[in-house]
């Protein structure tokens, strides 16, 4: 349990500073129901569906060059399939991926500050 904390500090707190983006983005995926934070809980949803489609594709790209011309040398001078293999494993936005192994179960969430805030707004 405590490597799991060490992580989410390491994550929270990567320079001694608190980084209020990956605060806030924790707050977003742990609190996914809250009506008010739909908006950007789908912003993040569908820069991480961009992502594994950048990841698919390169991943289909090596496996079509390797059937085109094999482990050869590629076109543009490169190392061909092994450096399409090599990028891969390339992410942009490392963050969105890894606030996913720092979230807390929903039990042990407590109730944000202010819930009025984050729900529904009822005119009167």
């Amino acid at each position: 349990m405590q490597s799991g904390i060490d992580a989410a500090r390491d994550f929270l707190l990567p320079d001694g500073e608190v980084s209020h983006s990956r605060a806030g983005l924790l707050f977003i995926e742990s609190y996914r129901e809250l009506p008010l934070l739909s908006w950007p809980r789908r912003l993040i949803d569908t820069v991480v569906d961009l992502e594994e489609s950048m990841i698919l594709f390169r991943s289909h790209h090596a496996r079509m060059v390797e059937r085109m011309i094999g482990r050869r040398m590629g076109t543009g001078g490169s190392s061909g399939v092994d450096y399409l293999d090599m990028t891969i494993k390339y992410r942009i936005f490392k963050d969105l991926w890894a606030v996913r192994t720092m979230l807390v179960k929903r039990d042990a969430l407590p109730d944000p500050e202010s819930p009025d805030f984050y729900g529904y707004a009822a005119e009167n």
